[in-house]
């Protein structure tokens, strides 16, 4: 085995986990608003659905 398997696994690894903590932190989010927004509009007898759209923008340092 060399030393690129286990880089390859940990960069894998990381992506991962990545991508699953900025999907779970965008579902609470998402539930967090449409929660709110419903306690918001019950005062006035309104029903409203809330849609929350999260976007991530990366910027290279070195074009």
């Amino acid at each position: 085995m060399t030393k690129t398997t286990p880089r390859f696994a940990a960069l894998a690894l990381s992506v991962l986990m990545t991508l699953a903590t900025v999907a779970s932190m965008n579902g609470i989010a998402t539930r967090q608003y449409a929660k709110a927004d419903s306690l918001a509009m019950a005062a006035y007898g309104q029903a409203h659905v809330a849609v929350q759209h999260v976007t991530v923008i990366g910027h290279r340092a070195n074009a």
